[in-house]
């Protein structure tokens, strides 16, 4: 038998678990990330720097909750897309800060026609995630959400694929937001941008 004080310890302990998970992931991801930058020499390395801080929890809580705070979507793309206006006003070259916005907008937009088109199947914190997400695409070159859109909805598709197999049940969802991190990171990676 179980008292609410072993459950209250319990469900601290697990929360406290699942914060330090988080912020080690995060510590690492944005460790590689540098390391990457360091290694390939791009200018974003502040600007994906900050972005992983937003998408690691994101796509943690994603998977565990199944939803995309506002908090960390708006957030994140509030920041990046601050630090992209930044960068240009102390540049004087506002030609990322336009790609950004482009990106945001053509990321954002088609996630909302799908979302239009299905409620259940494409949640609004997706649409949300897109704005952060186009930011970080746009700001290399517009022409890369695409190539970021379709590879996220392939990874997607293969993932419900293998567990529509595995659970042997076809009324299976995941969460999109993981897929469509990992479609941008391949894109920017895969392109050399």
């Amino acid at each position: 038998m179980t008292t609410p004080f072993s459950e209250s310890h319990q469900q601290r302990v697990e929360e406290s678990w699942r914060a330090e998970l988080a912020g080690g992931l995060t510590t690492i991801t944005v460790f590689v990330v540098a390391l990457a930058h360091l290694l390939g020499g791009s200018r974003w390395l502040l600007l994906d720097m900050v972005a992983a801080t937003f998408l690691v929890p994101l796509v943690l809580i994603d998977l565990r909750e199944r939803r995309l705070p506002d908090r960390l979507t708006l957030g994140g793309f509030a920041v990046v897309l601050a630090l992209v206006g930044a960068q240009g006003a102390i540049s004087g070259d506002f030609a990322p800060l336009v790609g950004a916005l482009g990106g945001a907008a053509a990321t954002a937009g088609v996630l909302l026609v799908l979302h239009l088109a299905s409620p259940s199947g494409m949640g609004f914190g997706d649409v949300k995630l897109g704005l952060l997400l186009g930011v970080l695409v746009g700001v290399r070159s517009v022409g890369l959400v695409l190539p970021a859109l379709l590879i996220a909805g392939g990874l997607g598709a293969l993932a419900g694929l293998v567990q529509v197999v595995r659970r042997r049940r076809r009324d299976v969802t995941l969460p999109f937001g993981p897929f469509l991190v990992a479609g941008t990171v391949l894109a920017v990676v895969i392109t050399g941008h």
